[in-house]
């Protein structure tokens, strides 16, 4: 299991993420969203399978854990 956590500075940034990352990836495991208090949002992915830099530059935000 490999876990990372992006932030995200809108909504609409960090749902085209979460499509990515379910849709187009295929990836199991779990999502968790979440509102910070100055406002960005972080998405926290526990994938099942191993998560490449190069697949990660392609969901987008920025990577503040991994």
């Amino acid at each position: 299991m490999q876990s990372i956590v992006l932030e995200f500075d809108n909504q609409r940034a960090l749902d085209e993420a979460v499509a990515h990352v379910w849709d187009k990836l295929g990836v199991t495991g779990e999502l968790s969203c979440q509102r910070l208090p100055e406002g960005r949002l972080r998405l926290e992915i526990i994938s099942e399978k191993p998560l490449r830099g190069s697949t990660l530059e392609k969901v987008g935000g920025r990577v503040v854990e991994d």
